[in-house]
C-alpha cells in the first residue's frame, strides 16, 4: 500500500472513469454506470492506499506488446478452460462513499434509484414481444441485440415523443385491442378485425390488415425507401420496433454504412406505422356506428404525404441557429431527404428537383 503503483491501460478508460467523471459519477449515487460493480472496488482499494497511483493509456510500444501478451496469455487460459482467479469485490466501509450527493441530484436521478430498489417483475407479455423482436433480428438480419438495446431504440431523438409513446405501448402490449378484448365479458367481439373475421392483434392491423390503410401506406413508404437506391420489404411489427437499431450499407461493394439513410429508415418507419394505427383507431373508433364507413386511397395517400412532408419542413426548420445545440446539421437533413427521397406533392412544388 505505500508502494507507487502506475497503471497502464489498452485504452483511457479507466483514467476518464477514475479520474475525470469520478466526482460525478459519485455524485451520481453510480446510476446506470456500466463495470459499476468492479470500478467501485477497484476506486475503493486505491483510496486505501498512501502512496502516489498514476493511470494512463500504453504508449510505448513495450507496454503495448505487454498488453498483447497479458490478452493472449487469458485467451489461451480461457480455451484451456482453466479455473479462473476470483477477484473480491468487497468494499471497506471506511472508503465507501455512498447515496447521491443531496446537491446534484434532480428529480429524474431520484426516482431512477427508487426503481433500482424495487424489484420490478416482468410482464409475460412484455418479454414476448421482446424476445419476439430479438429473434426476428437474429433470423432475418443475422444480428444479436440486447434487451436494453431496444428499450434505448425507441427513444431516438428521430422519433417523435408520440410515436415513441406508442411504440413503447407496442411493446408492452398494452394497446387495448386484440386480446384485450377476451378478459372483459360482453365484449369479446371488439377484439375481432371486422373486415378480416381475425383477431385484431397490433401486428395485424400494421401489416395484415385488409381495411383500407396499411398497404397503400406501406407501398407509398417504399416507393420512397427505394429511390434511396436500397432494397425494400414490407416491414413486420418487429421491424417497427427495431427500427432504430436498423442498420443499412451500400450495395455497391464497399459496404459503407449509410448513417443518413438510417435516419430516413426510422423516420419512414415509424411515421407510417403510426398513421396506420391512427386511420385504424378512425374507422373502428371515431366511426364505430357505420361499420362500411372507411377513407378513398385518394385520401390515404393525401394523409401519408401530409405527414411525410411535415416531418421534412420539421427537419428544416430545426437547421435554425436559433435552436442552438439542439439545431440538426444541415448536411444531417440534406443527406436524409436527398436523392429523390422526398414526397411527390414536394418535388411537384419544387419543380421536379432534386436537392
Amino acid at each position: 500500500m505505500d508502494v507507487p503503483l502506475k497503471i497502464v491501460s489498452e485504452t483511457d478508460y479507466l483514467q476518464t472513469e477514475l479520474v475525470e467523471k469520478l466526482g460525478q459519477t459519485e455524485d451520481r449515487g453510480w446510476l446506470n454506470m456500466t463495470n459499476a460493480t468492479p470500478l467501485r472496488a477497484l476506486v475503493n482499494v486505491l483510496r486505501q492506499r498512501c502512496a502516489p497511483t498514476t493511470i494512463r493509456k500504453a504508449s510505448k510500444r513495450e507496454e503495448i506488446k505487454t498488453i498483447i501478451k497479458a490478452k493472449k496469455e487469458a485467451t489461451h487460459a480461457q480455451q484451456n478452460q482453466t479455473t479462473p482467479t476470483p477477484v473480491d469485490v468487497g468494499l471497506n466501509p471506511v472508503f465507501n462513499i455512498t447515496g447521491a450527493r443531496l446537491q446534484a441530484i434532480t428529480q429524474k436521478i431520484a426516482y431512477q434509484h427508487i426503481r433500482n430498489l424495487k424489484d420490478l417483475e416482468t410482464r409475460q407479455s412484455t418479454q414476448r414481444t421482446i424476445t419476439k423482436a430479438i429473434e426476428h433480428n437474429q433470423e432475418h438480419l443475422e444480428v444479436t441485440h440486447q434487451e436494453e438495446d431496444i428499450w434505448r431504440a425507441l427513444r431516438q431523438r428521430d422519433i417523435r415523443r408520440n410515436i415513441t409513446d406508442y411504440l413503447w405501448k407496442c411493446a408492452h402490449n398494452a394497446h387495448k385491442c386484440g386480446a384485450y378484448w377476451d378478459a372483459i365479458p360482453g365484449y369479446e367481439e371488439r377484439g375481432i378485425c371486422q373486415t378480416c373475421g381475425v383477431t385484431d392483434s397490433m401486428s395485424h392491423i400494421i401489416t395484415e390488415c385488409k381495411a383500407p390503410g396499411q398497404d397503400i401506406i406501406w407501398q407509398m413508404a417504399g416507393d420512397l425507401w427505394k429511390k434511396k437506391k436500397l432494397t425494400w420489404s414490407k416491414p413486420s411489427m418487429e421491424d417497427v420496433l427495431t427500427s432504430g437499431l436498423r442498420e443499412w450499407r451500400s450495395e455497391t461493394g464497399n459496404m459503407k454504412r449509410r448513417p443518413r439513410a438510417e435516419r430516413l429508415w426510422r423516420i419512414l418507419i415509424t411515421e407510417s406505422a403510426f398513421l396506420v394505427w391512427k386511420l385504424r383507431c378512425e374507422r373502428v373508433i371515431a366511426h364505430s356506428d357505420d361499420v362500411n364507413w372507411c377513407l378513398t386511397e385518394a385520401a390515404i395517400r393525401t394523409r401519408w404525404t401530409r405527414v411525410v412532408n411535415e416531418r421534412l419542413h420539421l427537419d428544416m426548420a430545426m437547421t435554425h441557429r436559433r435552436f442552438g445545440r439542439k439545431a440538426l446539421r444541415r448536411n444531417e437533413v440534406l443527406g436524409t431527404w436527398c436523392r429523390g427521397a422526398r414526397s411527390d406533392a414536394t418535388r411537384n412544388r419544387t419543380g421536379n428537383r432534386n436537392t
